[in-house]
């Protein structure tokens, strides 16, 4: 007869999640991830796969919760230099129960080159982050909030490139001043 599982599959997910956003994956045992995310090395292994399968896990369900947050940080009231500005500012500001920086701008750093499945998801995030704000744009367009004839395609790939480098400075703690300088100027294409 087989066993049933004493523990939440997402919220244990969770915390290899967070172990993942504030070591990495190279610097993450898994005697860390027993540890950290409290169940049996079994457990990790039937439920989750191995390091690299548990990684991919990860990084799918912290893209699902960014992509989340971004919809619900932003609404229709607002014009588009405020959504965008509401965008950059969570990742310039994490909340205080957040770790700093950004799950897939650690795995470009420390994997992409090296590894061509999380590569792959790494692009995947990344170009979803751009169609987001290619839709955007497009909004901003219809409604005459930014110029008729922006390319909206090359607009949401300068911004998305930003939005990068804004959660690879955020991990290098610069003053709360520097990162609003670097997001007003940023935003002072639209």
């Amino acid at each position: 007869m087989a066993r049933t599982k004493e523990f939440d599959y997402d919220e244990v997910l969770e915390k290899a999640t967070e172990l993942f956003l504030e070591k990495g994956y190279d610097n993450t045992s898994f005697q860390d991830l027993v540890d950290h995310m409290g169940i049996h090395r079994r457990s990790i292994y039937d439920t989750y796969g191995d390091k690299k399968q548990l990684y991919i896990k990860a990084l799918k369900k912290y893209a699902k919760f960014v992509n989340r947050n971004y919809l619900t940080i932003i609404n229709e009231t607002m014009n588009t230099h405020q959504k965008f500005e509401t965008i950059f500012n969570y990742s310039a500001f994490p909340m205080e129960d957040c770790p700093k920086g950004c799950l897939f701008v650690n795995s470009a750093i420390e994997l992409a080159l090296r590894d061509n499945e999380i590569s792959n998801q790494v692009q995947l995030f990344f170009d979803d982050t751009k169609k987001f704000f290619v839709d955007l744009l497009k909004i901003a367009k219809e409604k005459e909030e930014i110029a008729q004839n922006t390319n909206v395609y090359e607009l949401a790939s300068y911004l998305n490139n930003a939005l990068i480098g804004i959660r690879v400075l955020v991990k290098c703690s610069p003053s709360d001043a520097e990162l609003t300088n670097v997001i007003k100027t940023t935003l002072s294409v639209l």
